[in-house]
């Protein structure tokens, strides 16, 4: 420990040996750099605000007609595209800054002195689209011209850019809506051809082949059990009727009448009925018992005439029979049965007929009826894209309407930009005060570097053990008054020259305190 402390102790009075070098070197060092920081034009910084507004009463109004983009997404494209070379050439054009440069490398210069000072931020804490914008220059009027044109080109762009969307997707999609509507077209033309060609052998509304060969099948069975029911009930009608037959001509056989039915019996019935109610209630002498005995006593003379004529008749073999009512009853029942059986017959036939042409169109049927699924899968999706496209354009329309009367994105400046009195820069107290510690520590670095490439021992201890030898004596020096007085002064004429070195500086920086708070004051005062 004792050997770092020593060892850091010769490092200092090396230093102090090699002091006039460093002060010379820190001398140089400041009044070259305060004389540069003196020169350094003022700069003077134009500052703007803009409020963009993504919010539009109409949007939540027409939500679902109109495209929604993102409005944010769109913002920041737009941020970071501003200072892009073909924008920062047309602010240099709308700040007439063109006009102070004289061939293509100032231009270039210039062009990335604005992209990398212009300043287009969020404050990171704000939840609204709030940015401040800033720029600096030498001269405030240039720097108020140049925002003024970023502002400009910024607004443009994105007024631009909606407009340029919208009309390149309206092309677009009309483009696609006239190749849509040619496949269209021919889809339809093909479809109709296609129908023309095989009409009649077109699957029907009840199905396809194999479902149709199905219901010929099932219509064929139905009818052929209906048309066997039909014809069983005729051998049992016609069973009936002979059967009858025998009956009556058995019963004029053995004279008895009251197995024979007459027309008359259901009213002779019904009165003989009525008339026992009326014996129940009157006597025999009322004038309604002796009109029904009346009408009975005629109903029963004419149903043995038409006994008689049915007995001859039965007899004979005339028609006589038919005037019996059931005889009749089970006629009519046989005619419709021969009607039904007879058109039952026909449809049967028809059926087979069909089934029939089916089964001989196995094969072609089921390729038809494929071809023609292919064609409809074919017409519909391109009439569904059709229909999609038309529907597109109408969004489109109605959402490019929308940009030109309310813009989608509004802005609105909130603070325009300002000329600067007073500069922002550069930093003249910041830059004497860096200049001054920097000299201070590269003298003092200077005087140690130079202390090591021509060393001087400035102890016994330090030359033994450098030399590895021991020292037997030293021989100390007799300084004189004088040479004490000497250099007693000259230690003070180097503190005084490091003392006016910093009152210097002290007064640079009063200096420039003094010029940045009369330049305040008068802008007060101007305002």
């Amino acid at each position: 420990m004792q050997e770092i402390f020593d060892q850091l102790v010769g490092y200092l009075k090396g230093v102090w040996n090699k002091r006039w070098y460093g002060m010379f070197i820190t001398w140089i060092i400041c009044v070259i750099g305060w004389v540069f920081v003196y020169q350094m034009p003022d700069e003077f910084e134009s500052k703007a605000k803009i409020y963009i507004d993504t919010q539009s009463l109409l949007k939540p109004l027409l939500r679902g007609l109109t495209v929604n983009t993102n409005t944010a997404q769109e913002i920041n494209l737009m941020v970071r595209t501003l200072l892009t070379k073909p924008n920062v050439e047309k602010m240099i054009r709308l700040s007439d800054l063109d006009l102070s440069v004289n061939n293509t490398t100032e231009y270039d210069a210039l062009v990335k002195e604005l992209q990398s000072n212009i300043k287009f931020i969020k404050p990171s804490r704000s939840k609204v689209n709030i940015y401040h914008l800033a720029y600096t220059n030498t001269k405030p009027e240039i720097a108020q011209n140049v925002l003024q044109s970023v502002i400009t080109v910024f607004v443009e762009n994105s007024i631009g850019q909606n407009k340029s969307d919208s009309s390149t997707a309206k092309v677009f999609i009309e483009k696609q809506i006239k190749e849509y509507e040619i496949r269209l077209t021919e889809a339809e033309n093909r479809l109709k051809v296609f129908k023309q060609k095989n009409v009649g052998q077109l699957p029907s509304s009840k199905g396809g082949y194999y479902a149709r060969m199905e219901q010929s099948k099932s219509a064929i069975e139905q009818t052929q059990l209906e048309l066997d029911e039909s014809e069983r009930a005729k051998i049992a009608l016609l069973k009936d009727l002979d059967k009858m037959i025998y009956s009556i001509k058995k019963s004029f056989s053995m004279d008895n009448n009251n197995l024979v039915k007459t027309s008359y019996d259901a009213r002779i019935e019904k009165l003989q009925i009525t008339l026992d109610e009326l014996l129940l209630r009157y006597t025999v002498n009322h004038p309604d018992i002796k009109g029904i005995k009346l009408i009975l006593s005629d109903l029963e003379d004419k149903k043995t005439v038409e006994l008689k004529i049915m007995k001859k008749a039965t007899v004979t073999g005339d028609s006589g029979l038919e005037l019996n009512p059931v005889y009749q009853d089970l006629k009519i029942k046989l005619g419709t049965l021969n009607i039904k059986i007879s058109s039952l017959k026909v449809r049967l036939a028809e059926y087979k007929k069909r089934h029939k042409k089916l089964s001989s169109l196995v094969n072609r049927i089921p390729e038809i009826e494929a071809q023609l699924t292919s064609l409809n899968r074919d017409y519909d999706i391109t009439k569904k894209k059709y229909g999609e496209l038309l529907e597109r354009r109408e969004t489109a329309t109605l959402s490019a309407n929308i940009n030109k009367t309310s813009d989608g994105i509004q802005f609105n400046v909130l603070e325009k930009p300002s000329i600067s009195r007073l500069p922002v820069g550069p930093n003249r107290i910041l830059f004497s005060s860096m200049i001054f510690l920097l000299s201070i520590a590269t003298g003092i670095a200077f005087a140690f570097v130079l202390s090591q490439v021509k060393p001087v021992f400035n102890s016994t201890l330090e030359l033994e053990r450098i030399a590895g030898l021991p020292i037997l004596g030293t021989v100390s020096a007799v300084s004189s008054q004088w040479q004490n007085r000497r250099r007693s002064m000259l230690v003070l004429f180097y503190l005084s020259l490091f003392l006016v070195l910093f009152l210097i500086y002290a007064a640079l920086i009063a200096w420039y305190m003094q010029g940045f708070w009369n330049m305040v004051n008068n802008v007060l005062e101007m305002l």
